[in-house]
């Protein structure tokens, strides 16, 4: 893969694999038709996870312990040749190995030489393609096959396992008649023409109606679980804006003009944000896209007006820079400008485009991060089709969040034709199951909030040093995380690397500890040579009627190409190239000449021995830590994409580490209440890190919430207090917790609280009013106990706070340890007892 894939979608390619291999087993060896489907939320990046599934599986991967099938091949099946278009393009883009000679689009001329589709390609389909009177689905003189004979010489023939892939897999299912659609005719086959497809894989966001198609399949075809995408996962890993922000005019009129140079200035603001972050991080420029969406038959008169305003209030717009994407697929000619038509996958890789003119035609089959504003003129009829719009928007440019100006991680929407209660028709469409909501805030007049002018620096980096102890990553690998790290360290490209030689340093740190092992287990290595060069076979002589007269057992040596493929796949199966890697080294130190078998077959029984595995990648986790360590203060000085890809590395380990928290300089907040017809403003704080000019920041809290920030304020050592982000992300202070089942979860506490010694030094608290009535209310106040007990020297106060049944508010101090026994220990139910106890004070 180009890409480094985040740890969900890792995850999730791990998953879809051991799906496959369910799938594969079921039709091999008892011919049974099979399904899966991958949920992924709009925007996941559900086109990485399938590119790096579809090179493991043509071409094996270590790093997702996946085999090779040679016989793989793919058909890739949407309803919109569009969206073919783009996944091939982010195919050939994200992947190492998969190539024009690879991807291949079934055009209508296919069938005039192909016969089956052949192994080891992906095959793109637009169902389009297949209605009646289209040349794929008739025969003719110089077209001997249909693609429905095509598809079943693939099924039915042994040169090919075929994968049948349906993109948008919601989409297509819809019963319309009692003849079944083209999509369920690929799926279930049709007597006397095609057999139904052996494995069946959906993706979708919204996968129901996907189940309910597999569900009504006649063909006895098994289900297995789906892979869902870890929606929280998403979100922290910022390859997804924060928020979306939904402006409309606030009195009743025609406010058309008004709202569309509103756009254009927010999409200038966000040209010059982008063009500040580019010079002060040595980034490359991002150059944003104003998206206006038209009524679907908008007048000459309209479009000259409208690109009139844009062109007044935009000096210097660029005589390429507006175009459009209708359904005519025609240039337009608006007053003295030409307006040329692209397809929507052409404008992300376009810096020329800078304003798209639009009805529906870009809701699916489009990405563009670039696009972070958007003039909308439909009304609340059309509420679906704009936030199908809003979801094709809401990718981060850079493919991470931008941890200085929190301006660039949201996206801006306005809506003249829309008030409040339309507003609300369009959350409801971005919050549905499976949708943006789940994982973007959707905000009503958002503000951006500086960072507070009253409190100096040292109170910012105090905050910042607090110790964070994020989550585990489940798959993280540390030979995977070591050679990241490494590439960082020996990077000039920007100036002398910090560590030119830190892959001889690792390679030398691993080959001696093998070295050492192989020393240490030297009587079991030669056991696992003698078990690899030899095999025991076992003779059982029977009766005519299936009596045991007699066994035996003889060993016999193992042919010299079957030590061949088994010792070089143990060696490949260390990660990132280890394994290979030791070899090389011990095949270059050797005094024996040419026998390279020999070698490997010792390093590969060293390989087997227990534990070898394990402390390899343990002493990698101590490499890593120690460098990090090392070189502190120069990565904490990094910038742009340096920064994040140390970031990435920090984040990336199979054990809990402690990080800090990561302030942002500026922080997006909304000022109302979303959801409401009269809208009201959000009550304002003083104190927080973020403010106003007045020093004030506003804050949604229930009744109990605000009360302890109105204590806290009040108290006379009181300083600042933050507003813990409630997204496991790197601006919020995590603690990582496994529940009773054993699953991971991230714990944010609501408020951190500076507050001044009286010898005059920093002080932090931890303040939480966290509900007792939460699923998962004990685990994460055991995991705050645990917290304290490790971090406890580091704060004045850790404090859990509940609502009592008397209304008064109750907390119990973690920072004593009978109360943490007491938290351990207790017995189940609900944690509210705990608040009612005598181990427990009234706030205040």
């Amino acid at each position: 893969m180009q890409y480094e894939l985040f740890d969900y979608q890792r995850e999730a390619a791990v998953e879809v694999l051991k799906r496959i291999g369910w799938c594969r087993d079921d039709w091999t060896t008892k011919h049974l038709p099979t399904s899966f489907a991958l949920s992924a939320v709009t925007g996941s990046g559900k086109t990485v996870i399938a590119t790096a599934v579809i090179e493991a599986l043509m071409y094996g991967s270590p790093d997702l312990d996946a085999e090779p099938d040679p016989k793989a091949t793919f058909l890739w099946v949407t309803d919109d040749p569009a969206l073919n278009r783009q996944t091939l393009g982010k195919m050939r883009a994200g992947s190492d190995l998969l190539d024009d000679r690879r991807l291949v689009t079934i055009e209508p001329d296919f069938t005039t030489t192909a016969t089956a589709l052949a192994a080891g390609h992906v095959y793109f389909l637009n169902i389009q393609k297949l209605a009646k009177n289209q040349p794929l689905v008739n025969r003719s003189e110089d077209r001997p096959l249909t693609i429905w004979e095509v598809l079943a010489n693939t099924i039915t023939g042994e040169r090919a396992d075929l994968y049948l892939v349906l993109d948008e897999a919601h989409r297509g299912m819809k019963q319309t008649s009692d003849r079944p659609t083209i999509v369920r005719r690929i799926i279930n086959g049709e007597k006397g023409s095609n057999p139904p497809a052996p494995i069946v894989w959906g993706i979708s966001a919204t996968i129901e109606r996907f189940h309910a198609a597999m569900a009504e399949a006649g063909n006895g075809r098994t289900r297995h679980p789906s892979v869902t995408v870890d929606i929280e996962k998403v979100r922290a890993s910022g390859i997804i804006k924060d928020q979306i922000d939904l402006d409309e005019p606030d009195e009743t009129g025609d406010f058309t003009n008004t709202l569309l140079r509103e756009a254009v200035d927010a999409t200038l603001d966000f040209q010059g944000r982008w063009a500040s972050y580019a010079e002060a991080e040595n980034e490359l420029l991002v150059r944003p896209v104003m998206v206006v969406q038209l009524a679907d038959k908008p007048s000459d008169t309209h479009l000259r007006q409208l690109v009139a305003v844009i062109e007044s209030q935009w000096s210097g717009l660029d005589k390429h820079a507006v175009v459009n994407v209708f359904g005519e697929h025609a240039d337009l000619v608006i007053g003295d400008r030409n307006v040329r038509y692209v397809s929507p996958e052409a404008i992300q890789g376009n810096d020329e485009i800078r304003v798209v003119l639009a009805k529906t035609a870009i809701s699916t089959g489009w990405d563009c991060p670039r696009a972070e504003v958007l003039y909308s003129e439909r009304t609340a009829k059309d509420a679906t089709s704009i936030a199908q719009l809003i979801g094709r928007m809401v990718r981060s440019p850079l493919a991470r969040r931008i941890p200085t100006d929190d301006a660039l991680n949201a996206v801006t929407c306005l809506l003249p034709h829309f008030d409040r209660v339309a507003l609300d028709k369009i959350t409801k469409e971005l919050t549905a199951p499976g949708e943006l909501g789940e994982v973007v805030d959707i905000v009503i007049n958002a503000r951006l909030f500086g960072r507070n002018p009253s409190l100096g620096d040292e109170v910012f980096e105090f905050v910042e040093a607090l110790p964070s102890f994020p989550q585990p990553d489940a798959l993280a690998s540390p030979l995977r995380r070591a050679k990241a790290l490494i590439q960082l360290l020996t990077d000039d490209s920007s100036g002398p690397a910090l560590m030119p030689d830190a892959g001889a340093k690792f390679d030398a740190t691993i080959y001696a500890l093998l070295d050492g092992l192989a020393a240490q287990h030297k009587q079991a290595v030669a056991e696992n040579v003698r078990n690899i060069e030899t095999v025991e076979i076992r003779r059982t002589s029977l009766t005519a009627g299936g009596e045991t007269l007699a066994t035996s057992t003889r060993t016999e040596e193992t042919a010299l190409a079957d030590i061949d493929h088994d010792t070089r796949k143990i060696v490949n199966s260390v990660k990132e190239g280890v394994g290979k890697g030791y070899l090389a080294y011990r095949v270059r130190g050797t005094d024996v000449d040419g026998d390279e078998l020999m070698i490997r077959t010792e390093v590969a029984a060293l390989l087997l021995v227990d534990g070898v595995t394990r402390a390899v990648e343990e002493a990698a986790e101590k490499w890593v830590q120690d460098r990090l360590s090392q070189f502190a203060v120069e990565i904490k000085n990094t910038t742009g994409a340096t920064k994040a890809a140390y970031m990435r590395v920090k984040e990336q380990a199979s054990k809990q580490e402690v990080t800090g928290v990561e302030l942002p300089t500026t922080l997006k907040a909304p000022t109302q209440e979303t959801n409401k017809p009269d809208a009201p403003n959000l009550p304002t704080f003083a104190g927080h890190l973020f403010s106003d000019e007045k020093g004030m920041f506003p804050a949604k809290l229930n009744d109990w919430e605000t009360t302890v920030i109105e204590t806290e304020v009040d108290r006379p050592s009181f300083v600042a207090w933050y507003r813990n982000p409630s997204r496991a992300g790197v601006s919020a202070l995590r603690i990582g917790y496994e529940d009773e089942a054993g699953k991971w979860g991230s714990l944010q506490v609501d408020f951190i609280v500076v507050s001044r010694r009286t010898d005059g030094q920093l002080a932090a608290s931890i303040v939480d009013p966290h509900g007792d009535y939460l699923a998962d209310a004990w685990a994460k106040l055991r995991a705050l106990a645990d917290y304290a007990e490790r971090f406890g020297d580091r704060f004045v106060r850790i404090e859990s706070i509940a609502k009592a049944s008397d209304g008064t508010l109750r907390k119990l101090d973690l920072l004593n340890n009978k109360v943490r026994h007491a938290v351990r220990t207790f017995g189940g139910g609900k944690v509210s007892v705990l608040y009612e106890s005598a181990g427990s004070e009234e706030y205040k």
